[in-house]
C-alpha cells in the first residue's frame, strides 16, 4: 500500500477528493481545532506578548481543509501568524492556491500563507526547532511510516510546541471496509497478500500514544469522536471510492465488478444502522446500485490527538 503515496495518484485523485471527502474529514478538522483551542490560544497570547511570529504548519494539508479553519479561527487575532500547508501533492496544493484566489471569505488570509510540496514524513525543506504549532487531518495518522512522520513533527517543533493530528479508528466503518476487502484480495488466486489497512492507517486509544511517547513527545492525550456523514448522493461516494488511489492495489487480483458488488453491500449494511421504514430494509441492485436515489448516512470514528514536545 505504500506505493499508493505518491504525488502523481493523489494529484489526479485531488479534486475528486476534495469533492466528495472534504465534507467527511472536515468534521474532524473542526474537532481537533476545538480540543487543541485552549493550547493555541495560549501560544497565540505569548506571541502576541513578545510581538514574534507564530508559525503553524499543516502536514498532509490535502485541499486545506485544517489549515482554512485555522485560518477563519485565528487570523483576525492581533497575533502575527504564518501558515505553511504542506503536501506530497501538488495537484493538492493547487486546490489550496485556487481558493486561497477564488473563495472570497479566505482570499483575505492569502498573504499569511505558504504551500509546500514535499514528503511530510521528511518535510526536508523544514528546519529543525522551527514551528510552534502543527496540525494534521487524516496526513500523519495515515502515512505508511507513522513513526518517521512523528519523529519529522518532534524534529521540526520548537521546544513545547504542540501537535494535533487526527487518525481513524481501526473499527470505523472505511476501515472495516478495506479490511473485507484486503480478505477477499488475499484469498484470490495470484501472487501476494496484502496486512490489513486498519492495522497501519488504523489506531485505537492507545497505539498512537504510544508511537508519539516512542519519539519523545510528552503529555500526550487522546479523544474519540464519531460523526454520521449524510452521503445525499451515494453513486458519487462509491465512485468516489473506486478511485482512490488504494484501489488499484486491490485490483491487481480483483475486478472491479468484485470490489464495487462488495462495496455496495458494506455501505447498506453500515447506513441501515441510521435508517427505519417500517417493512423495509435498504438494499441495492448489484446493477444499479441505489437506483431509489434516497442519501445514505454512514457513521465514521476518529481519533484527536494532542501533544507537546
Amino acid at each position: 500500500m505504500e506505493k499508493v503515496f505518491t504525488n502523481a495518484n493523489w494529484s489526479a485523485h485531488a479534486k475528486t477528493y476534495n469533492s466528495i471527502f472534504s465534507k467527511l474529514t472536515g468534521r474532524w478538522a473542526t474537532d481537533s481545532l476545538q480540543v487543541a483551542h485552549h493550547e493555541i490560544q495560549k501560544k497565540l497570547q505569548q506571541h502576541e506578548a513578545k510581538n514574534s511570529t507564530f508559525h503553524f504548519l499543516d502536514v498532509g494539508c490535502g485541499p486545506g481543509v485544517l489549515s482554512f479553519e485555522f485560518a477563519r479561527r485565528y487570523l483576525t487575532a492581533p497575533t502575527d501568524i504564518r501558515i505553511t500547508a504542506s503536501d506530497l501533492s501538488d495537484g493538492m496544493l493547487q486546490l489550496v492556491s485556487d481558493a486561497l484566489k477564488d473563495d472570497s471569505t479566505l482570499s483575505p488570509f492569502a498573504p499569511k500563507f505558504t504551500t509546500l510540496q514535499c514528503d511530510g514524513m521528511v518535510l526536508e525543506e523544514v528546519t529543525d526547532n522551527s514551528v510552534d504549532a502543527i496540525g494534521s487531518n487524516f496526513g500523519l495518522g495515515i502515512f505508511p511510516n507513522r513513526a518517521k512522520g512523528w519523529a519529522t513533527a518532534h524534529r521540526v517543533l520548537k521546544e513545547d510546541g504542540l501537535l494535533f493530528v487526527t487518525a481513524w479508528s481501526d473499527k470505523s466503518s472505511q476501515m472495516v471496509w478495506l479490511d473485507t476487502i484486503t480478505d477477499m484480495f488475499n484469498a484470490a488466486e495470484g501472487e501476494g497478500t496484502l496486512k490489513y489497512p486498519s492495522l497501519g492507517f488504523g489506531t485505537d486509544r492507545e497505539k498512537t500514544i504510544k508511537e508519539l511517547q516512542a519519539v519523545g513527545f510528552k503529555d500526550v492525550k487522546s479523544y474519540c469522536s464519531t460523526h454520521t456523514i449524510v452521503f445525499e448522493n451515494p453513486k458519487a461516494f462509491l465512485a468516489a471510492n473506486m478511485s482512490l488511489p488504494t484501489t488499484a492495489k486491490f485490483l491487481e487480483k480483483l475486478t472491479k465488478e468484485q470490489m464495487e458488488r462488495t462495496l455496495v453491500e458494506l455501505i447498506e449494511k453500515d447506513a441501515q444502522q441510521n435508517f427505519y421504514q417500517e417493512g423495509d430494509i435498504l438494499k441495492s441492485d448489484s446493477a444499479n446500485p441505489f437506483a431509489e436515489g434516497g442519501p445514505r448516512l454512514i457513521s465514521f470514528t476518529g481519533f484527536i490527538m494532542t501533544a507537546r514536545k
